[in-house]
């Protein structure tokens, strides 16, 4: 049932042309990590996408899909399952068309992000984590209404996703790496596939937790393999599998992973807090994370700040309990 996720230039271009100005343009900031002694070195570039409209990078891609399939739907609107930012961008995109929304969700997801999908009018419908990732893999599920559109598993999705990588090589054609959160795939999926045709030397760098770490154990195995999952305040990215309709194309277009620890992740929230003045949340802050710990490899290297939609007290606790390092 899954279309194939391999674009073409062309496909990309058309993305870029559909979504034109019709989203927040975020910044790129370039970031002071660098280390005493390797002035001009090391330079890192954040893709502020907590700062998009839905404060996430998932406003893009749920526009430009929903977009994409609009004279195909009926009365029963558009559904997806997500932890949270794809829900809450495609509540928000069906609102401004009109249309109805229903958003699956695992029965863990934070509460700011339930809330914001309920403003949007989006029907909520609960489940348990386990189930949650089978409607991922399977692509179905009873409640879900209307037209599925897949959080990552969508070829207008990942599109969406390789316009944004297209934009930051574009800004900034001398990167030499980018350094992105790994969930279901989309997002690296689309960035590669954008750097295969702007420079293919660009290593892209999916960036997982200690917590869950699927991809980094099966690129080293060379198969999917299965590995433990811990839940942690790093929510919407994270599995015990590579989700299988991803699995040939991430191989092929991932350079390498990185793994961070959760406090890496958490001193990464700090350091954009108060030396950047940003809210990110977990998953938005584990590519700097990984950025951080390669600062000195890289003479100029990229990550995307996924999100900054974070529950107001655990971000006062990770600020909190972290330290800088």
């Amino acid at each position: 049932m899954w279309a194939s996720f391999w674009l073409s230039e062309s496909d990309i271009h058309k993305a870029r042309r559909a979504l034109g100005t019709s989203l927040q343009a975020t910044p790129l900031l370039r970031l002071s990590l660098i280390e005493e002694g390797q002035r001009g070195e090391g330079e890192v570039f954040a893709r502020l996408e907590s700062l998009q409209v839905t404060g996430s990078f998932k406003a893009r891609a749920a526009h430009y899909a929903l977009q994409e399939i609009e004279d195909q739907l009926d009365e029963k609107g558009v559904w997806t399952a997500s932890a949270g930012n794809m829900g809450k961008a495609l509540a928000w995109a069906a609102k401004q068309r009109e249309i109805p929304c229903t958003v699956i969700i695992p029965h863990d997801a934070p509460l700011v992000k339930r809330e914001a999908i309920a403003h949007f009018g989006a029907q909520l419908v609960e489940v348990p984590f386990d189930e949650y990732q089978q409607i991922q893999v399977k692509g179905e599920h009873p409640a879900g209404k209307g037209k599925l559109i897949h959080p990552f598993a969508d070829r207008a999705v990942i599109a969406a996703h390789a316009v944004l990588g297209w934009e930051i090589l574009e800004a900034q054609p001398g990167l030499e790496a980018i350094f992105l959160p790994y969930g279901g795939g989309g997002l690296c999926t689309g960035v590669a596939q954008a750097a295969r045709f702007f420079n293919p030397q660009i290593k892209v760098i999916a960036c997982e937790v200690e917590t869950a770490i699927p991809l980094t154990v099966s690129l080293r195995a060379g198969k999917p393999l299965t590995t433990s999952y811990t839940p942690s305040f790093v929510s919407g990215m994270g599995a015990p599998f590579v989700f299988p309709q991803m699995w040939e194309i991430v191989r092929q277009l991932v350079s390498e992973t990185e793994v961070v620890t959760l406090a890496e992740v958490r001193n990464a929230i700090r350091w954009l807090y108060h030396q950047a003045h940003l809210v990110v949340e977990g998953a938005g802050a584990v590519s700097l994370a990984a950025a951080w710990k390669n600062r000195g490899r890289f003479r100029r290297a990229a990550c995307i700040i996924t999100g900054g939609n974070i529950d107001p007290q655990l971000f006062c606790e990770v600020l909190k309990d972290a330290e800088l390092q």
